[in-house]
């Protein structure tokens, strides 16, 4: 499948998640029964994979070429779990920083997830979320995205719209961050696989946080907000956000080297140093429908935050 074939299966995704929550807000409107967060993840997950899957069918392309899927050695997979926990600093401060600006989108919907059991979330938040967003994101936009040859073009463009595709500022944030870091374990093994597994663990990790997140948690939260506030408001971000970034660039400088040595194990050392080298074709990547979806979306953001 080609770069513009993904970028109309894009836009059809993102008018697809917009006719969904215009649909249940109808459905709402009209004295509808609450649809639970279970449902809600099932449908928006839908919306996204049957306009990609469409995408592929009629592109006459194998899954198999779109989505590459094969085993890893037993130490990358451990590695991977290990990669996963020195993201959660980066994430963090980028959160971190979209707060200052819009609210937490995740820590709002805790209460509904904890309402259900856990096993429930773990798999749907955990696995099913993760494995529809890994085939589609790092398997059909990405691997479309490569063939004009731009392997960084193609993964920092595929992982915006992986943000974007959660439709609000603060996940679009990490979402976008969380994206490369995740193509990048593709491209170090060369296998959808990879960046599943680490995607699933970070959201099974923060799924269980938010069970495992009453007391003990909430008044480590109190006592680090006291301390804080009596440093002053200003100067306590500014400290916060300094040790936050420290922890980031550490850590990040960490996860690096483990997915380098996770391409010398899979045998892709070479491609994965080799990128910045990459011959590009004259492809721009971006065309009239992935800018029109990018307009609604953007937009979309801005009504549902309340900024415009």
């Amino acid at each position: 499948m080609d770069y513009k074939r993904a970028n109309r299966a894009y836009l059809y995704m993102i008018l697809s998640t917009i006719g969904l929550v215009l649909v249940l807000s109808l459905w709402y409107l009209n004295g509808g029964a609450e649809v639970s967060i279970l449902m809600n993840n099932i449908l928006s997950e839908a919306v996204v994979l049957i306009p990609a899957l469409a995408a592929v069918f009629y592109s006459g392309d194998k899954f198999s070429v779109l989505i590459p899927f094969h085993k890893i050695h037993i130490s990358s997979a451990l590695l991977i779990v290990v990669y996963v926990l020195t993201l959660f600093p980066l994430v963090a401060f980028v959160n971190s920083v979209s707060m200052l600006f819009v609210e937490n989108t995740v820590s709002a919907l805790s209460d509904d997830v904890i309402a259900m059991p856990m096993w429930v979330m773990i798999l749907s938040i955990g696995l099913l979320g993760p494995f529809i967003e890994e085939v589609v994101f790092r398997g059909i936009i990405l691997q479309s995205y490569q063939r004009t040859g731009r392997i960084i073009g193609s993964i920092v463009l595929s992982s915006v719209l992986f943000g974007m595709m959660h439709m609000n500022f603060n996940q679009f944030a990490y979402g976008a961050v969380m994206g490369v870091m995740l193509a990048l374990l593709v491209e170090a093994t060369g296998t959808v696989l990879a960046s599943f597994i680490a995607h699933a663990v970070f959201n099974t990790i923060e799924v269980v946080m938010m069970f495992l997140s009453s007391d003990a948690l909430d008044e480590a939260s109190e006592l680090a907000s006291d301390y804080m506030g009596e440093l002053g408001g200003t100067v306590s971000t500014i400290i916060y956000h300094a040790y936050l970034l420290l922890a980031a660039v550490l850590f990040t400088t960490v996860s690096i080297l483990i997915v380098r040595k996770i391409s010398e194990i899979e045998g892709r050392k070479e491609f994965l140093i080799g990128i910045p080298r990459n011959k590009r074709q004259g492809y721009k990547l971006v065309t009239i429908p992935l800018i029109i979806a990018i307009i609604v979306a953007v937009a979309f953001m801005f009504f549902s935050a309340g900024l415009i």
